[in-house]
């Protein structure tokens, strides 16, 4: 997939634009949201979540707190990490879905 490619999903009424970066924020991502504890390390989700709309989410420009609903608010987190991962692909109909990457 080229860099900074954009897809657009409507998510309850809104439509959302989104922004392929390239796979080095993917990494960027989970540097950035990483917690280390000893020998156990995982992904902050908050910290993911204020990346993805930060540097992924080109239009509407939303902070987590300007959700009022958790369920749309997963589903615009869902998709903006979809995109970040080079894993949201274009439908044949022209209409936009969540994919698999190649192979």
């Amino acid at each position: 997939m080229k860099k900074f490619t954009q897809f657009k999903k409507t998510i309850n009424g809104t439509e959302y634009t989104a922004q392929f970066n390239g796979m080095s924020s993917r990494y960027k991502a989970i540097d950035e949201a990483g917690k280390f504890y000893g020998d156990n390390q995982g992904v902050s989700m908050l910290k993911m979540a204020e990346y993805l709309l930060k540097n992924v989410l080109v239009e509407p420009k939303k902070e987590l707190d300007d959700f009022e609903d958790a369920d749309e608010l997963n589903d615009v987190i869902t998709f903006l990490s979809s995109v970040n991962n080079g894993t949201f692909r274009e439908a044949d109909d022209g209409k936009t879905e969540a994919g698999k990457g190649k192979k």
